[in-house]
């Protein structure tokens, strides 16, 4: 059979009818060769077609392969708030397991808004797409049930709903927020405040509950003037909604005359906010007003005072999210639906002191 010489310049794709008739075999056979279909194919003739397409710079086309009912190795990540460090050490976790069992990443980034996380979950869906990580803003749990019922597999993320058939992981917000409270506690504080972005999140909720269960098993009375919980933003785009949050929660303890002398914050971006706010009227951090974060974001060590907080293990969790829904995408695995909760730690540093 005489070869027929196959030419490919830079601006053309090479397609698999390409790789055929340079592998001197059938379109059916390279299909089969390179879908690693378990079809019988001699060690020669594999070889050839193999040679051929990597000869070709053979790419298939990963639309024709969801055409065909292959598969998708894509995953997605839909999560609230792409510029905070929480969320990309997250990434990195989940992009390391990925890399390692050969699925990418879609990363959709839904800015606080339940209309678009709920469009973002359609659009993976079209795609083929049938494993997400999800981190919802959804109080509704719309988007979580919605998909499930269609086939979709979930792993919420820093987020839990009740009666949800899917697997969860996230941390023991609330364990970490009363490690936060006795820990100032032990270091003589009693006006100790709490602040907070708006309470649409579980998490954010679950460290509120932590503070007020540890404060009342002080017998300290968590009163209203000690609670600090921001407005909606209006801007869903804002790289700064976090930071400007504790600025003007800062603006108003300071307006109100608050005689707090600590005040824990729900993420460690809210406290970076709050001790810059802090910082412009003259007031010092720590030793006028002690303040702790949550989360423990790569810049809490560097920041100035260097922030004392609650480690969360971000990129670990990224990297069992990632496991964790790559495993159910296994044809035949039982789900298990695993609710994992990982344990926070507190990390001491400078910008809490101790009263006399």
């Amino acid at each position: 059979m005489h070869r027929e010489a196959i030419t490919i310049t830079k601006k053309e794709r090479a397609t698999i009818r390409d790789v055929a008739l340079k592998a001197e075999t059938s379109v059916a056979t390279v299909s089969r060769v390179l879908g690693d279909s378990g079809y019988n194919v001699s060690p020669r003739l594999r070889k050839r077609v193999l040679d051929a397409a990597r000869e070709l710079s053979y790419i298939p086309s990963v639309a024709a392969r969801n055409l065909k009912g292959i598969e998708s190795q894509d995953i997605g990540l839909v999560i609230p708030n792409i510029t905070n460090p929480f969320y990309m050490q997250t990434i990195q976790g989940i992009s390391a397991v990925c890399f390692e069992r050969n699925y990418h990443i879609i990363i959709c980034n839904s800015a606080r808004s339940v209309e678009r996380e709920h469009e973002f979950l359609e659009r993976l869906y079209n795609r083929q797409v049938r494993g997400v990580i999800l981190s919802s803003v959804d109080e509704e749990q719309k988007s979580v049930s919605e998909f499930l019922a269609k086939g979709m597999k979930i792993v919420q993320l820093d987020q839990r709903f009740e009666n949800d058939a899917c697997a969860c992981i996230n941390y023991d917000s609330g364990l970490g927020a009363q490690m936060a409270v006795k820990y100032l506690w032990d270091k003589g504080h009693r006006r100790i405040a709490f602040a907070s972005t708006p309470l649409t999140r579980w998490t954010r909720k679950a460290v509120l509950n932590g503070y007020r269960a540890q404060m009342e098993a002080f017998g300290l009375t968590v009163s209203e003037d000690l609670l600090y919980i921001s407005e909606p933003g209006d801007a869903f785009e804002s790289g700064s909604y976090e930071m400007d949050a504790g600025s003007g929660i800062a603006k108003q303890m300071l307006a109100r005359g608050s005689d707090v002398t600590a005040v824990l914050c729900v993420n460690d971006m809210v406290a970076f906010g709050l001790i810059a706010e802090l910082h412009r009227s003259g007031v010092r951090v720590p030793e006028d007003i002690s303040v702790m974060g949550f989360d423990d974001i790569p810049f809490a060590e560097s920041f100035m005072p260097a922030l004392t907080t609650i480690r969360c293990p971000s990129y670990e969790t990224g990297r069992l999210a990632a496991m964790m829904l790559i495993d159910e995408l296994v044809p035949g695995h039982k789900s298990s639906n695993l609710n994992l909760s990982l344990q926070p730690i507190l990390v001491e540093r400078q910008s809490v002191r101790a009263l006399k």
